[in-house]
């Protein structure tokens, strides 16, 4: 029989990676070939600062993008591109791209494993772990990534593998063996923040679960522990932010698109303009559509009002009557203005200067006056309609963002039923995740846990950042499931008693 469980979640597993080969394979033979790296990969905006600093820092023994300024050093945390280069030193560059979504490609395969085994130590039912490893391995909503070179193609499975090691050092009773999956859950926890800082709020759950197994072993052991194992898990974040100290003189941050000195349309006059529609949770393909054309124009000395009009067009009425057209239109000109006063170092092809320039600042000082006016006006849209906006944006959708679901296939009638079913179960998974927090009692305290921490989440997401794309929680989606189910099982068993 243990053999028979052994074989049958490894064959849900093969089944997984067939799957996400196969989806992502013939994905990847749809797209038009100026959408691929390579014809191995597929291309995003972000490659650069992902994939270069590691091509750099063969080349020039230098870990930086081709960005302008001190930024270059730093715009993207190392993680990512540690692992390209890793991939880059085994199988060199022609070969690189191939073993990196081979890599990709097994850790997902694995991830399924290991979500399997932490279902099995929340739930009685030894059928739930194969429905849970089922839905999450073989249907294609939690593997769209595994093409793209992009934090989200492995963070999903560094988090799991994470909470797995926890899970395994909490149901171990050999104290050695428990602080070996602590060693090695800290050092994952230390690459992982270094992939994909906003999921750092999961290392709460490592004080947490050393709580629960030393504290009985007396409150000074249990504080080295933490102490001890805590550093570990910061190590990798200490020691890029110390190394961007040194280049800067001062802390920049673990994402820092918007640095000083850097020399393009992410500006600190652009972050003020996101606090700004973020107020009414304006999307950001939306502003990016008006946003860029009007950089791009004002970069190359046009600064013509019809970019500003596309602007204003897009905002709610409401906005614009309180505002008024021609109070924003002013404010819109003066951020042309600075993008003017941008353009001399950027035809020279230098950095810009390391303190923001006077007209930047009053831009900024101008987007905020109309943010904290929005806030204050505007309060309820601001505090609750905003987010509640972004929250619909992030949960209600299939996840199937795959050119052949959205292009190729689209109107398929198995397509169409499997974008429906999809879409169904990822947004009873967020729905679910707001009920999780009123049956706290009633759930194991480490799935409690984690359900507290990705509502922390996700309200992250739709209350401060705002603006979101769906990769963004793709790294809970597998521990959403798994409230999911909790939360049916909690529901059955009051039904029946």
């Amino acid at each position: 029989m243990r053999w028979f469980k052994f074989k049958a979640i490894w064959f849900i597993c093969l089944l997984a990676f067939a799957s996400a080969l196969t989806i992502n394979q013939l994905n990847l033979n749809q797209l038009p070939n100026e959408d691929k790296r390579q014809g191995k990969t597929i291309i995003t905006n972000d490659d650069p600062s992902y994939l270069r600093p590691a091509e750099n820092y063969i080349e020039t023994g230098k870990w930086k993008d081709n960005s302008l300024g001190t930024q270059s050093y730093f715009t993207r945390p190392p993680g990512y591109g540690i692992l390209y280069f890793t991939c880059i030193k085994i199988a060199g560059t022609n070969v690189a791209l191939s073993l990196l979504k081979t890599i990709q490609l097994i850790l997902f395969t694995l991830s399924v494993y290991w979500l399997f085994y932490i279902s099995q130590q929340l739930f009685k039912s030894k059928k739930v772990p194969y429905y849970i490893a089922i839905i999450y391995g073989i249907l294609p909503f939690a593997s769209n990534f595994l093409f793209y070179t992009l934090t989200e193609a492995i963070s999903p499975a560094l988090l799991l593998y994470y909470v797995y090691l926890l899970f395994k050092a909490d149901f171990t009773n050999v104290l050695k063996t428990k602080r070996v999956y602590f060693l090695i859950a800290a050092l994952v926890f230390a690459f992982l923040i270094i992939v994909r800082p906003q999921v750092g709020l999961f290392g709460l759950l490592l004080p947490f679960f050393l709580l629960k197994n030393y504290l009985k072993y007396g409150v000074k052991k249990l504080l080295l522990k933490i102490i001890f194992f805590g550093l570990i898990a910061l190590s990798f974040t200490i020691i890029w932010q110390v190394r961007n100290y040194n280049l800067t003189g001062k802390y920049v941050g673990l994402h820092s698109i918007y640095h000083e000195d850097g020399n393009s349309m992410f500006r600190p006059t652009l972050e003020a303009y996101w606090s700004f529609v973020g107020g009414w949770a304006q999307e950001g393909k939306t502003a990016y559509n008006y946003m860029v054309p009007m950089w791009q124009g004002a970069i190359k000395g046009d600064v013509s009002e019809k970019y500003i009009e596309s602007a204003i067009n897009t905002f709610p009425k409401k906005v614009i009557d309180y505002y008024g057209r021609d109070r924003l239109t002013e404010v819109f000109k003066k951020y042309q203005e600075s993008v003017l006063f941008q353009k001399q170092y950027y035809d020279q092809n230098s950095a810009m200067p390391n303190n923001v320039p006077d007209i930047e600042l009053e831009v900024i000082k101008d987007f905020d006056q109309l943010t904290d006016e929005f806030k204050s006006k505007f309060w309820i849209d601001y505090y609750f309609v905003s987010p509640a906006k972004v929250f619909k944006t992030m949960a209600f959708h299939s996840n199937l963002s795959l050119y052949i679901f959205q292009d190729t296939y689209r109107g398929n009638i198995l397509i169409e039923t499997l974008r429906y079913f999809c879409y169904a179960i990822h947004s009873i998974c967020f729905i679910i995740l707001i009920i999780s927090l009123f049956i706290i009692k009633q759930t194991d305290w480490k799935l409690g846990l984690i359900n507290i921490i990705c509502f922390a989440y996700v309200f992250y997401l739709c209350f401060f950042q705002r603006g979101i794309e769906e990769r963004y929680t793709l790294p809970i989606l597998s521990l959403l499931i798994i409230g999911l189910f909790n939360s049916w099982d909690i529901f059955w068993r009051k039904l029946r008693s």
